[in-house]
């Protein structure tokens, strides 16, 4: 279980990191952008004709896991899909009384290198983090083992008043957490980044980007995270490697009994900037207006 308790001196450290922010365009002089980022995608799940992915390079279905003891299956499960309160036509619904895993296979739909990764993940979430039954759960986990190796996430945490939205993007683990105490050591919480009162709420809808670049080329590489096409941040400096089978990796949604509603799901082959995000995020169609499907 990850933990959720940070000392004073790393919140400090995590609220700094916050502050930092970028300049975005306004929306009067940003030109199409469009052909570019049509041209970058390399996965969209729309949820607007059914739970299968519409685009991609990879196996397009969507997987559900009950009990990971009993592997996946195709198909959502006892989810159902929602028209009625989607961000754009459909969207995935996750209750208490039947949330749990479902997921899309990574391997040709993100565009992972062992030499240079980069990239962006892109998803509209709506949910109460008061219905959330438990102490933090994860909307989204990309990874082939778990949380705290080669993994990218956003968990929302309980452990605050209102909770916290943090974003979590991790090398290989017997590299940065020399000790193996995962969860427990400072160097784990180091390589977050918190956000404070993001912005979630029930009948919400929050736009969450995640970029990042420098990735297995450089040991300068770090992940930014964009909340409604607004810069909330970046992780520490990820100079670790970042190693996975891609076969066995996969993007997790609702992991730890997430409530609430995803829609329109993408990822890119490479770090979309500050003022594609925002693009992105204004997008009345969502990324169905891209045309790439």
């Amino acid at each position: 279980m990850k933990p959720v308790r940070l000392t004073s001196l790393l919140i400090g450290m995590l609220l700094i990191a916050c502050s930092r922010t970028e300049d975005v365009p306004s929306s009067d002089t940003t030109p199409d952008l469009r052909p570019a980022l049509s041209e970058s995608l390399t996965f969209h799940a729309s949820f607007d004709n059914g739970p299968d992915a519409e685009f991609g390079s990879g196996d397009l279905k969507l997987y559900s896991i009950k009990k990971e003891s009993d592997g996946i299956s195709a198909g959502i499960g006892d989810l159902t899909l929602d028209t009625a309160g989607a961000k754009f036509k459909g969207a995935l619904v996750f209750t208490k009384e039947n949330s749990h895993v479902v997921l899309y296979k990574a391997e040709n739909n993100i565009a992972y290198s062992p030499q240079a990764f980069r990239g962006t993940f892109s998803f509209w979430m709506s949910t109460d983090p008061e219905e959330i039954p438990g102490q933090y759960c994860d909307p989204i986990q990309i990874t082939d083992k778990d949380y705290s190796n080669a993994a990218i996430w956003i968990d929302i945490t309980k452990n605050d008043s209102p909770p916290d939205l943090r974003m979590g993007v991790f090398g290989d683990q017997p590299v940065w957490d020399v000790k193996n105490r995962k969860g427990e050591g400072e160097e784990f919480f180091w390589r977050l980044h918190k956000v404070a009162e993001p912005p979630l709420g029930k009948g919400k809808w929050t736009h969450v980007a995640i970029t990042w670049d420098g990735v297995n080329d450089s040991k300068q590489g770090r992940a930014k995270l964009y909340l409604n096409g607004e810069y909330k941040g970046s992780s520490s400096v990820i100079r670790e490697p970042f190693t996975w089978d891609v076969t066995k990796t996969n993007i997790r949604l609702g992991t730890g009994d997430f409530v609430g509603l995803f829609d329109d799901i993408a990822a890119f082959n490479r770090a979309l900037s500050a003022e594609e995000i925002r693009f992105l995020y204004e997008l009345k169609q969502g990324v169905a207006d891209l045309n790439k499907e």
